[in-house]
């Protein structure tokens, strides 16, 4: 056997899985980021939910909302409920991020949605994710 022979099979092999290792690679980017968004998403839902809990008495919805918009300008929707009688706020914040490499993989966009329920009981704050 010819040493000669078997260094043309494993260039044939490396040739075949680098688009495989960077498609790989461009994937776990792409979830990474969308992760990342996603965990910025519960910080902002959590922290408007908890201002909206500390001032529920003055009317904060105004306010709530120029805190999602300063935390990030990119939010595509978000929906506020505020009810006074039981002391319950409902925040949910929704955003559609664009991977950096979605098109390799077919993947352009992935969105993330965050909900948030606070209400007081017993004169302490409860913040739990989901509705």
């Amino acid at each position: 056997m010819s040493r000669l022979g078997s260094k043309g099979q494993a260039l044939a092999i490396f040739v075949i899985f680098v688009p495989v290792f960077i498609m790989v690679g461009a994937f776990v980017v792409d979830l990474s980021f969308a992760r990342y968004n996603a965990r910025k998403l519960d910080n902002i839902a959590e922290i408007v939910t908890s201002y909206g809990l500390d001032h529920l008495a003055d009317e904060p919805y105004n306010n709530m909302v120029d805190l999602i918009y300063q935390n990030d300008s990119e939010i595509d929707s978000y929906t506020i409920n505020i009810n006074e009688e039981e002391s319950k706020i409902e925040v949910s914040i929704t955003k559609a991020t664009k991977g950096f490499f979605g098109s390799i993989i077919g993947k352009e966009i992935y969105k993330e949605k965050s909900e948030f329920t606070g209400y007081i009981k017993d004169d302490k704050k409860i913040i739990e994710k989901g509705v």
